[in-house]
């Protein structure tokens, strides 16, 4: 089973820190137009053991996305380091 949580509070509270967590990040567009950058951490819940992910979102233009890399660092800095996570691939 696999869980989307959008709480870091929550993701931190379940996560089971002695097991690798993982963060990743993708931007998808609609309309040509609007851009969205997801951001996602994935770990094991410790009690249960299914996959639990935080997903966090910044929404932008096509003016505007060139700051993408620069909301993934915050993310990264805010969420992923203080967890210990390792760095996946930047998605296009």
């Amino acid at each position: 089973m696999k869980e989307i949580l959008y709480k870091f509070e929550e993701f931190k509270q379940r996560v089971d820190t002695a097991k690798p967590i993982h963060h990743a990040a993708k931007r998808k567009t609609k309309d040509g137009f609007f851009y969205k950058l997801f951001f996602r951490l994935c770990g094991i819940d410790k009690n249960n053991g299914h996959i639990i992910i935080f997903e966090a979102q910044a929404n932008s233009t096509l003016a505007d996305m060139e700051r993408h890399p620069s909301e993934y660092r915050k993310f990264v800095e805010k969420h992923a380091k203080p967890l210990g996570s390792t760095e996946g691939a930047w998605l296009q």
